[in-house]
Protein backbone atom coordinates (compact mmCIF):
# COMPACT_ATOMS: atom_id res chain seq x y z
CA UNK A 1 0.00 0.00 0.00
CA UNK A 2 3.12 2.49 0.83
CA UNK A 3 4.34 2.05 -2.87
CA UNK A 4 0.96 2.39 -4.09
CA UNK A 5 0.80 5.81 -2.65
CA UNK A 6 3.97 6.90 -3.51
CA UNK A 7 3.69 6.21 -7.08
CA UNK A 8 0.43 7.86 -7.36
CA UNK A 9 1.86 11.11 -5.21
CA UNK A 10 2.50 13.51 -7.76
CA UNK A 11 -0.46 12.77 -10.03
CA UNK A 12 -2.75 12.54 -6.66
CA UNK A 13 -1.23 15.87 -5.51
CA UNK A 14 -2.11 17.33 -9.20
CA UNK A 15 -5.44 16.42 -8.63
CA UNK A 16 -6.26 17.67 -5.60
CA UNK A 17 -4.36 21.15 -5.87
CA UNK A 18 -7.45 21.72 -8.86
CA UNK A 19 -10.02 22.00 -5.54
CA UNK A 20 -8.33 25.50 -4.38
CA UNK A 21 -7.03 27.25 -7.49
CA UNK A 22 -9.18 30.07 -7.39
CA UNK A 23 -10.24 32.36 -5.00
CA UNK A 24 -13.61 30.91 -4.77
CA UNK A 25 -12.42 27.50 -3.88
CA UNK A 26 -9.95 29.05 -1.04
CA UNK A 27 -12.84 31.11 0.54
CA UNK A 28 -15.90 28.54 0.31
CA UNK A 29 -13.24 25.72 2.16
CA UNK A 30 -12.02 28.15 4.71
CA UNK A 31 -15.87 28.66 5.59
CA UNK A 32 -16.58 25.34 5.59
CA UNK A 33 -13.69 24.27 7.67
CA UNK A 34 -14.54 27.39 10.00
CA UNK A 35 -17.72 26.22 10.43
CA UNK A 36 -16.82 23.07 11.45
CA UNK A 37 -14.93 24.27 14.02
CA UNK A 38 -16.57 26.81 15.30
CA UNK A 39 -18.36 24.95 18.34
CA UNK A 40 -14.25 23.98 19.20
CA UNK A 41 -13.91 27.53 20.47
CA UNK A 42 -11.94 30.55 19.24
CA UNK A 43 -8.22 29.43 20.43
CA UNK A 44 -5.39 27.82 18.79
CA UNK A 45 -7.02 24.24 18.27
CA UNK A 46 -4.42 20.96 18.03
CA UNK A 47 -5.47 19.39 15.20
CA UNK A 48 -4.45 15.97 13.64
CA UNK A 49 -5.04 15.36 9.95
CA UNK A 50 -4.75 11.76 9.36
CA UNK A 51 -3.57 10.18 5.61
CA UNK A 52 -2.75 13.94 5.28
CA UNK A 53 -1.50 13.46 1.50
CA UNK A 54 -0.66 16.53 -0.11
CA UNK A 55 -1.67 18.39 3.05
CA UNK A 56 -4.24 19.56 1.96
CA UNK A 57 -6.67 19.99 5.26
CA UNK A 58 -3.63 20.25 7.00
CA UNK A 59 -2.55 23.96 5.32
CA UNK A 60 -6.45 24.97 5.42
CA UNK A 61 -5.68 24.65 9.01
CA UNK A 62 -2.71 25.74 9.49
CA UNK A 63 -3.68 28.75 7.76
CA UNK A 64 -6.90 29.33 10.18
CA UNK A 65 -3.96 29.67 12.84
CA UNK A 66 -4.08 26.13 14.12
CA UNK A 67 -1.32 24.06 15.29
CA UNK A 68 -1.53 21.11 12.61
CA UNK A 69 0.01 17.94 13.04
CA UNK A 70 -0.58 15.69 9.50
CA UNK A 71 0.45 11.69 9.34
CA UNK A 72 0.34 9.54 6.22
CA UNK A 73 2.11 6.46 5.66
CA UNK A 74 3.76 7.51 2.33
CA UNK A 75 6.91 9.57 2.02
CA UNK A 76 6.22 11.13 -0.68
CA UNK A 77 3.17 12.43 0.58
CA UNK A 78 4.75 13.82 3.46
CA UNK A 79 7.87 15.15 1.29
CA UNK A 80 5.49 17.29 -0.80
CA UNK A 81 3.24 18.19 2.38
CA UNK A 82 6.12 19.35 4.12
CA UNK A 83 7.84 21.19 0.86
CA UNK A 84 4.01 23.01 0.37
CA UNK A 85 4.13 24.07 4.18
CA UNK A 86 7.46 25.88 3.69
CA UNK A 87 6.69 27.76 0.58
CA UNK A 88 3.90 29.28 2.34
CA UNK A 89 5.20 29.40 5.87
CA UNK A 90 2.97 27.77 7.79
CA UNK A 91 3.68 25.87 10.87
CA UNK A 92 3.18 22.28 10.15
CA UNK A 93 4.42 18.77 11.58
CA UNK A 94 4.30 16.23 9.12
CA UNK A 95 5.29 12.47 10.44
CA UNK A 96 5.09 9.02 8.23
CA UNK A 97 2.84 7.05 9.88
CA UNK A 98 -0.02 4.48 9.81
CA UNK A 99 -3.70 5.83 10.10
CA UNK A 100 -4.78 2.35 12.07
CA UNK A 101 -2.50 2.74 14.45
CA UNK A 102 -1.46 5.87 15.64
CA UNK A 103 2.16 6.99 17.32
CA UNK A 104 0.68 9.50 19.38
CA UNK A 105 -1.00 9.25 23.02
CA UNK A 106 -4.60 8.72 24.27
CA UNK A 107 -6.06 12.24 24.72
CA UNK A 108 -3.73 14.27 22.38
CA UNK A 109 -5.42 16.64 20.01
CA UNK A 110 -8.79 18.49 19.64
CA UNK A 111 -9.91 17.73 16.23
CA UNK A 112 -9.00 14.97 14.13
CA UNK A 113 -9.82 15.11 10.49
CA UNK A 114 -9.35 13.32 7.06
CA UNK A 115 -10.32 13.68 4.07
CA UNK A 116 -10.94 10.90 1.26
CA UNK A 117 -8.74 8.58 3.38
CA UNK A 118 -11.25 5.84 4.77
CA UNK A 119 -12.16 4.28 1.17
CA UNK A 120 -8.64 3.21 1.40
CA UNK A 121 -8.35 1.74 4.49
CA UNK A 122 -8.29 -2.45 4.91
CA UNK A 123 -9.49 -1.92 8.59
CA UNK A 124 -11.84 1.39 8.66
CA UNK A 125 -13.35 0.17 12.35
CA UNK A 126 -10.26 -0.06 13.69
CA UNK A 127 -8.74 3.21 12.49
CA UNK A 128 -11.68 5.54 13.48
CA UNK A 129 -11.23 3.69 17.38
CA UNK A 130 -7.30 4.91 17.22
CA UNK A 131 -8.53 8.59 15.63
CA UNK A 132 -10.85 8.35 18.75
CA UNK A 133 -8.19 7.49 21.00
CA UNK A 134 -6.10 10.61 20.31
CA UNK A 135 -9.00 12.90 20.49
CA UNK A 136 -9.41 14.77 23.46
CA UNK A 137 -12.66 14.60 25.99
CA UNK A 138 -15.00 17.37 24.06
CA UNK A 139 -13.06 16.59 21.04
CA UNK A 140 -14.35 16.83 17.39
CA UNK A 141 -13.97 14.33 14.55
CA UNK A 142 -14.34 14.86 11.02
CA UNK A 143 -14.39 12.46 7.98
CA UNK A 144 -15.17 13.52 4.45
CA UNK A 145 -15.16 11.09 2.12
CA UNK A 146 -17.68 10.09 -0.75
CA UNK A 147 -18.90 6.97 -3.00
CA UNK A 148 -16.11 6.78 -5.46
CA UNK A 149 -17.91 3.57 -7.31
CA UNK A 150 -20.46 3.27 -10.12
CA UNK A 151 -22.77 1.50 -8.55
CA UNK A 152 -25.51 4.20 -7.35
CA UNK A 153 -25.03 6.14 -10.72
CA UNK A 154 -27.39 6.71 -13.20
CA UNK A 155 -27.17 5.82 -17.04
CA UNK A 156 -26.70 9.66 -17.72
CA UNK A 157 -24.46 9.89 -14.84
CA UNK A 158 -22.20 6.63 -15.96
CA UNK A 159 -21.70 8.25 -19.51
CA UNK A 160 -20.71 11.52 -18.22
CA UNK A 161 -17.88 9.67 -16.65
CA UNK A 162 -17.22 7.84 -19.88
CA UNK A 163 -16.84 11.33 -21.92
CA UNK A 164 -14.36 12.22 -19.53
CA UNK A 165 -12.33 9.45 -19.41
CA UNK A 166 -12.25 9.78 -23.41
CA UNK A 167 -11.25 13.30 -23.26
CA UNK A 168 -8.60 12.45 -20.61
CA UNK A 169 -7.18 9.74 -22.67
CA UNK A 170 -6.99 11.53 -25.76
CA UNK A 171 -5.96 15.06 -24.00
CA UNK A 172 -3.08 13.60 -21.74
CA UNK A 173 -2.86 9.93 -23.86
CA UNK A 174 -3.93 7.75 -20.31
CA UNK A 175 -6.56 7.99 -17.39
CA UNK A 176 -3.36 8.72 -14.00
CA UNK A 177 -5.82 7.31 -11.72
CA UNK A 178 -6.71 3.84 -13.79
CA UNK A 179 -4.46 0.98 -14.94
CA UNK A 180 -3.79 -2.10 -14.37
CA UNK A 181 -1.76 -2.82 -11.11
CA UNK A 182 -1.85 0.60 -10.20
CA UNK A 183 -5.17 2.20 -10.75
CA UNK A 184 -7.85 2.97 -8.43
CA UNK A 185 -10.26 0.37 -9.26
CA UNK A 186 -8.22 -2.21 -8.71
CA UNK A 187 -6.75 -0.72 -4.91
CA UNK A 188 -10.65 -0.14 -4.27
CA UNK A 189 -11.33 -4.66 -5.14
CA UNK A 190 -9.11 -5.74 -2.57
CA UNK A 191 -10.74 -2.93 0.68
CA UNK A 192 -14.27 -3.21 2.72
CA UNK A 193 -15.32 0.04 1.40
CA UNK A 194 -14.22 0.34 -2.16
CA UNK A 195 -17.33 2.83 -1.58
CA UNK A 196 -17.97 4.81 1.10
CA UNK A 197 -21.71 5.84 2.10
CA UNK A 198 -22.62 8.11 5.38
CA UNK A 199 -24.71 5.39 6.59
CA UNK A 200 -21.65 2.83 7.03
CA UNK A 201 -19.54 6.12 8.34
CA UNK A 202 -22.24 6.80 10.94
CA UNK A 203 -22.24 3.35 11.96
CA UNK A 204 -18.42 3.17 12.17
CA UNK A 205 -18.31 6.65 14.29
CA UNK A 206 -21.36 5.62 16.96
CA UNK A 207 -19.49 2.00 17.60
CA UNK A 208 -16.14 4.24 18.55
CA UNK A 209 -17.98 6.55 20.79
CA UNK A 210 -18.82 9.31 18.95
CA UNK A 211 -22.16 11.28 19.83
CA UNK A 212 -23.80 14.06 18.32
CA UNK A 213 -23.47 12.70 14.98
CA UNK A 214 -24.33 15.20 11.66
CA UNK A 215 -24.05 14.47 8.01
CA UNK A 216 -22.77 18.10 6.33
CA UNK A 217 -23.85 18.72 2.65
CA UNK A 218 -20.40 19.47 -0.10
CA UNK A 219 -22.75 20.56 -2.68
CA UNK A 220 -21.20 24.34 -2.86
CA UNK A 221 -17.57 23.13 -2.98
CA UNK A 222 -18.70 20.68 -5.78
CA UNK A 223 -20.15 23.43 -7.35
CA UNK A 224 -17.29 25.97 -6.93
CA UNK A 225 -15.22 23.12 -8.76
CA UNK A 226 -17.25 22.71 -11.81
CA UNK A 227 -16.98 26.05 -12.41
CA UNK A 228 -12.92 26.02 -12.54
CA UNK A 229 -11.80 21.98 -13.56
CA UNK A 230 -11.25 21.34 -17.22
CA UNK A 231 -14.16 20.05 -18.96
CA UNK A 232 -12.96 15.93 -18.57
CA UNK A 233 -12.25 16.39 -14.61
CA UNK A 234 -15.90 18.41 -14.49
CA UNK A 235 -17.31 14.97 -16.47
CA UNK A 236 -15.56 12.55 -14.43
CA UNK A 237 -15.94 13.84 -11.18
CA UNK A 238 -18.53 16.84 -10.70
CA UNK A 239 -21.74 15.59 -9.54
CA UNK A 240 -21.09 11.79 -10.79
CA UNK A 241 -20.07 10.68 -7.13
CA UNK A 242 -21.91 11.66 -4.11
CA UNK A 243 -19.64 13.50 -1.81
CA UNK A 244 -19.75 14.49 2.44
CA UNK A 245 -18.37 15.60 5.48
CA UNK A 246 -19.56 13.35 8.74
CA UNK A 247 -18.88 15.54 12.27
CA UNK A 248 -19.38 14.22 16.00
CA UNK A 249 -17.86 14.72 19.23
CA UNK A 250 -16.19 12.18 21.24
CA UNK A 251 -17.93 13.27 25.34
CA UNK A 252 -15.92 10.63 27.83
Amino acid sequence: MTADWNWRSREYTGRSDMYLQTEKQQRLWQETLSGLLESQGQGTLDILDVGTGPGFLALQFAQMGHQVTGLDLSPNMIEIATEKAAERQLNCTFLQGDAEALPFPDASFDVVANRHLLWTLPNPGRAIREWVRVLKPGGKLLIMDGDWTNRNLSQKQKMRIFMGHTLTFLTKGTIPWKGKGRGYDDMSHMLPFSGVEPGKVIALMEAAGIEELKEYDVQHLLAADAESFPLAYRLSFIDSHRRFIVAGYKHS
